[in-house]
């Protein structure tokens, strides 16, 4: 059944979906650790927003880049998904910082955990449905932006300077003190600027949306070699997947560039994922783990704060979570339209997005290629279907190259493969990095491992934490390298080159849609892309039953930036595009489209 909780707002309840977990699951998802280190714990809560002497936390702050505030189990305020991390960071790099004297090594620091970005919240009829292992709405560029301008303006500025440090040194509060703190505080400033200019773009992701390929890449580029590395623009946001039912799948990133390798236990009936956790690591690389690389590792690896353990307890966790179903205080879903549309969308959609019935049936990959010599199956049917969607994602993934620095020479794969070359792929780069972080904590893997096999899931590990205190045009025309490149994705045969369709069960709940978060609902999802809108307001979790997505309207609360395709100028945004995803749209006619969604409501 759905639990009520403390409403968000003074005209809104809030329950959350009925997906199988507890409560007590519930609150682990949002609170365990993943070993992803952003700020310490202490800073966070002295910290003042921009321009302002109000805390950075304040939840009309958080709220407005939806973000979901909240009370953890321990009492504190953070938002879902923002947890606590603790370890000994005496083995780490660029967090190993010290702002007072005689400090342990093991302060609390705040990063994020995959909550942060598959939580979802839906407003209808007065009520906010919390949906675990939906897409959030936040706005991830956005925050960060304003985190980062909030600590250069604490360095910068004595008035906020001064209230930071005697909140966070209080009883300790000395000018040696200071120092340390002042040094501690500009080390991470020069940091989050460094990361800010490797992930630098114009484009604007807006809610919903996230490069997480871009910062990964990015993150492993300065890990590799900081000086050298070469910044390649985080500029390919996509919209955040769902996640119940990854386990199923044989391959979960829209690229399809990491695949599942699930392994069962006939003694507990556990699931230990080495794919997953490989995925999974990669992830909180590009959140904020720290990553100290060393050149000639062997059987050494990486040292890292990602947290092995606390990674393999979310993915079976997850393998847990039920997809929601159409809410009760919904308009209920007309069946004999339904019926119509589930015969429509077995003809039209089902090649490729296959049903699921329960969830343990594993499914085949459908991954569509820009270029059908690189299907991976000649005989699927998806070969001859190409996705006509933005490229950027995928493009970017499979071109973007920097330093290898203290990597150079390892295989591509840590211990096989050919070896990195002084500039190589970060595609490779990342693989290489995955590894050697999980060799660098094979006691870890092996431990959770055998604690699979013999007993089953485990729970992640949660910190708790006390209550907070107009030139000539040249006369050689050189071809713009970012051309080349798209050149590059749609004549070069790579599995790689291409997105994968998933099964939909629950995708009434996870708008925006397409890869890019490009199209508002499902109604203009089967519309021919020439038809779509070209533009649309986002940020409100008011939700529209009858289009399935949230309400695009100007006048809607909430709905404070604008999502385009094209730009001031009329011109096609790289990145941004509506186009693709049309395997007969305009042969549908409006009862088609309505039949057809009605039916995706029930899935």
């Amino acid at each position: 059944m759905a639990v009520a909780v403390a409403s968000c707002s003074a005209s809104h309840t809030q329950e959350s979906a009925t997906q199988g977990w507890t409560e007590i699951q519930r609150s682990e998802w949002y609170e365990a650790t993943q070993g992803s280190r952003l700020i310490p714990y202490d800073w966070l809560v002295a910290l003042e927003q921009p321009g302002s002497d109000r805390p950075f936390l304040d939840d009309a702050h958080i709220v407005g880049f939806r973000y979901l505030p909240r009370t953890t189990s321990f009492d504190i305020r953070l938002p879902v998904g923002f947890a606590l991390d603790q370890r000994d960071d005496r083995s780490l790099s660029r967090t190993q910082l010290r702002w007072k004297a005689g400090q342990r090594p093991d302060e609390r620091w705040v990063g994020m955990n995959c909550s942060a970005c598959h939580t979802a919240e839906i407003t209808y009829a007065g009520q906010s449905l919390r949906i675990d292992g939906g897409p959030t709405l936040a706005d991830f560029q956005g925050f960060v932006e304003s985190l980062n301008l909030a600590l250069t303006q604490t360095l910068a500025e004595p008035g906020k300077w001064d209230r930071f440090a005697a909140k966070i040194l209080q009883a300790e509060d000395n000018s040696t003190n200071r120092t340390m703190l002042q040094e501690a505080l500009g080390q991470l400033v020069s940091w989050q600027t460094t990361q800010s200019r490797m992930n630098q773009t114009p484009l604007r992701y807006g809610y919903g949306r996230l490069d997480a390929f871009g910062h990964i890449f990015n993150k492993v580029a300065l890990v590799a070699d900081s000086t050298n590395a070469t910044p390649n623009p985080a500029d390919a946001p996509v919209s955040y997947p769902f996640l119940w039912n990854i386990h199923q799948l044989g391959h979960v990133q829209y690229n399809a560039i990491v695949a599942n390798s699930p392994l069962r236990s006939p003694i507990s009936g556990g699931t230990f994922d080495v794919g997953a956790l490989g995925r999974n690591t990669g992830e909180v690389i590009g959140v904020f783990a720290d990553v100290a690389a060393r050149r000639a590792p062997g059987l050494k690896g990486f040292d890292s704060s990602v947290d092995i353990g606390s990674l393999v307890a979310l993915e079976q966790r997850l393998m847990r979570l039920e997809p929601p179903k159409w809410p009760t205080h919904f308009p209920p879903i007309n069946e004999e339209l339904a019926a119509e549309g589930e015969r429509l969308f077995r003809a039209n959609c089902a090649s490729c997005h296959l049903p699921l019935t329960d969830l343990t049936t594993r499914v085949p990959d459908r991954i569509s290629t820009f270029n059908g010599a690189s299907a991976p199956d000649p005989t699927d049917p998806a070969r001859d279907k190409p996705p006509g969607t933005d490229p950027w994602m995928a493009c970017n993934a499979y071109t973007y190259r920097s330093a290898s620095g203290t990597m150079e020479g390892l295989p591509a794969a840590y211990l096989s493969g050919p070896p990195l070359e002084r500039v190589a792929n970060l595609s490779d780069m990342l693989r290489t990095t995955v590894a050697g972080v999980l060799i660098g904590a094979k006691d870890e893997v092996i431990r959770s491992a055998f604690s699979t096999f013999l007993f089953g899931d485990r729970p992640p590990r949660v910190v708790t934490a006390p209550p907070p205190v107009a030139a000539a045009p040249p006369a050689v025309r050189v071809m713009d390298p970012r051309q080349a490149r798209l050149n590059r994705c749609m004549q070069e045969h790579s599995v790689l080159l291409g997105y994968k369709a998933r099964p939909l069960t629950g995708i009434w709940a996870t708008a925006p849609y397409l890869h890019n978060g490009s199209v508002p609902n499902l109604y203009q999802l089967l519309l021919p892309p020439a038809e779509r809108v070209v533009s649309f307001r986002i940020g409100t979790r008011e939700f529209d039953p009858k289009h399935v997505g949230y309400v695009i309207d100007e006048v809607v609360p909430g709905n404070t930036q604008t999502f385009s395709t094209i730009d001031e100028h009329g011109q096609p945004t790289p990145g941004n595009s509506n186009a693709g995803h049309d395997y007969g749209n305009a042969k549908l006619d409006e009862a088609a489209r309505l039949a057809i969604i009605e039916y995706m409501k029930r899935i």
